[in-house]
């Protein structure tokens, strides 16, 4: 027997019909929200780069993302700097202004917080339940979490490339805001940078999200990005530092890293002149930095064991490179190129810059250039 069709099935029929459609819409809605394109506030670039520049000035507190997609082995006491640039970093940051700032990197199996306040440093390690002051100035440190923040990178990648090509990118939502973009293109060869993009509040400058693309790339090999942000004063008591406590650790360290540590050792003074680039004065003897702009390279001579371990870790991963005395071992990933030499001590060294600038710096440091 057929089904006799009656009103009341085509009624329910069509609703149901309607309901389904409904439904495929919101379900859509997601998807057509990203393919619509963002209008921000209108912004030169010239405005845009001055605005970006002074976003120190802007207070604001979120949840931004780093992502690394760098192949680095994990350093002998530098496995927090290789993590930065070679997996995903949860950052927390709260910032009233550059002298009262508080940044969270929270990982799986811990969280180090790290406070600002205009008399001095504060690193709290959660999980060793242990806090630590910083007293005095760190003109040459390691690189860490506050520094891969949407905010901090923008800032000084385009410090770096005052003298490189910008160029206007369109807008795109980041965090809710509608972010102008511009790009930025290095003017020289020698770096492996071939884009960075940044885009930032038109109003006040503030990045909010930053992509560094390597020469070839198809697609970033490094993003940090708020997913949840607030301009505005965060809540002063959110930082200040945690009290010590009985059962807490406290100590006071005129050096937060490993650099004051090596400075100590007595590692001597490094050449004036690598590869034809020029060393910039700094405080610390056995670290130096030598190029310009994104073609920086950054020189650090190890003592005895430290220097051993990292050049034992990197050798497993690097390709070997002839040098005049000694030995050298090179690991480029397509954006960080990394080199060790170990010849009159152990030389450490990394930059955004081609393998062949540093082939010609471990030739350097094999023959202990003056």
């Amino acid at each position: 027997m057929g089904v006799r069709r009656t009103v009341v099935t085509t009624q329910a029929r069509q609703r149901w019909a309607v309901v389904l459609a409904v439904a495929a819409v919101l379900c859509s809605l997601p998807a057509l929200a990203g393919l619509r394109p963002v209008r921000a506030a209108e912004v030169d670039l010239a405005t845009l780069r001055e605005r970006i520049a002074g976003s120190g000035r802007q207070a604001h507190e979120g949840y931004a993302l780093s992502s690394g997609l760098l192949p680095l082995p994990a350093l002998p006491d530098l496995e927090q700097v290789t993590a930065l640039v070679s997996g995903t970093t949860e950052l927390r940051t709260w910032y009233a202004a550059p002298d009262r700032w508080r940044v969270d990197v929270v990982d799986e199996a811990a969280e180090r917080d790290l406070y600002q306040t205009p008399g001095g440093q504060y690193a709290w390690d959660y999980g060793r339940n242990q806090l630590t002051r910083i007293v005095g100035e760190q003109p040459v440190r390691l690189p860490r979490g506050a520094d891969v923040t949407p905010p901090a990178l923008g800032r000084l990648l385009l410090g770096l490339a005052a003298g490189d090509r910008f160029t206007a990118l369109a807008a795109r939502r980041v965090a809710g805001v509608a972010a102008a973009g511009l790009r930025i293109v290095p003017a020289t060869a020698q770096t492996t940078v071939a884009h960075v993009d940044v885009w930032a509040d038109p109003g006040s400058g503030l990045p909010l999200q930053v992509e560094i693309t390597a020469r070839g790339g198809a697609r970033p090999v490094f993003v940090t990005r708020f997913l949840e942000l607030r301009l505005g004063a965060p809540d002063a008591a959110v930082l200040t530092p945690p009290a010590p406590t009985g059962g807490m650790g406290f100590t006071e360290t005129d050096t937060s890293d490993l650099l004051g540590v090596i400075d100590r050792f007595g590692t001597g003074g490094l050449p004036e002149r690598l590869a034809g680039s020029a060393r910039r004065a700094t405080p610390v003897a056995a670290a130096g930095a030598y190029g310009s702009g994104l073609a920086q390279f950054v020189v650090v001579a190890l003592p005895g064991g430290l220097g051993f371990r990292s050049y034992g870790r990197l050798s497993a991963f690097g390709q070997a490179v002839p040098v005049p005395a000694g030995e050298a071992t090179i690991l480029s990933t397509g954006l960080v190129t990394v080199l060790a030499v170990r010849a009159d001590r152990t030389y450490l060294v990394a930059g955004l810059v081609q393998p062949a600038l540093l082939r010609g710096v471990a030739t350097d440091l094999a023959r202990g250039a003056p």
